[in-house]
């Protein structure tokens, strides 16, 4: 399993006890740091690596999964992480998340917009991102399993859209 953007290490025990192993990964050496302390918690071997999700340094079908909790609304460019996630899954492998959407309420969708400019310089994340859509632009198929606080918080499960998840990354050969 890969898991992105895991700061941390906040979620490394919601993970099943089952789990044969993990790659960590965030571009915060920091932050990776902290999550030391939290894997040497779990049942299951980890590896942290430090690096830019949106360039997976891993080959072609190297994960069943892939997760997220909460960091695909800080990521500068979701399309190229999603087809980067594409990339990294092997045939009939999944993508699950946990994630802040865009409102589907107008009024509250109508705040986000005019937050997320400082949300993005002070937070680093984009209240507004309208996350299921831009997983299908990537060719994914989404189920939103989850929602809550009026939809803002949704947990989501994808699969690329192809069955296959063994794409060539753009530029490649």
């Amino acid at each position: 399993m890969l898991g992105l953007a895991v700061g941390t290490g906040a979620t490394f025990t919601h993970y099943p006890a089952t789990l044969r192993h993990l790659t960590a990964m965030d571009v915060s050496g920091a932050m990776l740091h902290d999550a030391h302390v939290k894997f040497l918690t779990v049942p299951f071997p980890v590896r942290l690596m430090q690096g830019d999700v949106q360039t997976l340094p891993f080959g072609d079908a190297s994960f069943d999964t892939v997760v997220s909790s909460l960091g695909c609304c800080g990521i500068p460019d979701p399309a190229r992480l999603f087809a980067e996630v594409q990339h990294v899954l092997r045939p009939g492998g999944q993508f699950l998340a946990l994630e802040h959407v865009r409102p589907p309420h107008r009024l509250l969708a109508a705040v986000a917009d005019t937050i997320d400019p400082v949300f993005d310089r002070l937070i680093g994340c984009h209240p507004n991102r309208p996350t299921v859509d831009l997983l299908h632009d990537a060719g994914f198929h989404v189920t939103v399993l989850e929602q809550r606080l009026g939809g803002i918080l949704v947990t989501l499960h994808a699969t690329p859209a192809s069955g296959n998840a063994h794409l060539v990354r753009a530029g490649a050969p």
